[in-house]
């Protein structure tokens, strides 16, 4: 291997998926506010999902839910599974109606011995998860 060349890494991604959230601002509300009521949604949704296998944690300051799966390999590894959701604002409509777009990161890599291992063949585990997110959003209402 050439110590000049990239190391190819497919456990790791980002996407900007086809769901739009959009919910309706009170008078004077600011979007911040209702960001962070549709970031509660976000969050129950996903809890609500991983039911028994993993609770959402949020970040208000940064508009983000993140779930970490741990699920266990014959091998004696552990695959994890690090997914958030970061909410952007993408448009304010002149009749005060926000529109917020969902970036999900998904992320897996392998523990052993209490080292984290590259993943280099979950490429097909993160598109599944981000997939399956996309679809959690999908029901998700203000």
């Amino acid at each position: 291997m050439n110590r000049d060349e990239p190391i190819a890494f497919g456990g790791s991604s980002w996407v900007t998926v086809g769901v739009a959230l959009r919910t309706r601002l009170g008078p004077g509300e600011p979007p911040r506010r209702a960001i962070q009521a549709l970031l509660r949604s976000v969050g129950t949704a996903l809890s609500v999902h991983f039911e028994g296998r993993a609770a959402a944690r949020l970040d208000a300051e940064r508009a983000t839910a993140s779930v970490t799966l741990r699920i266990p390999e014959p091998e004696g590894s552990t695959k994890v599974c690090e997914l958030s959701v970061t909410l952007l604002a993408d448009e304010l409509t002149e009749d005060e109606e926000l529109v917020v777009v969902p970036r999900i990161r998904a992320e897996v890599y392998r523990r052993k011995d209490d080292v984290d291992w590259l993943a280099s063949d979950a490429s097909a585990d993160v598109d599944q998860l981000a997939a399956e997110i996309e679809d959690v959003l999908s029901a998700v209402s203000p």
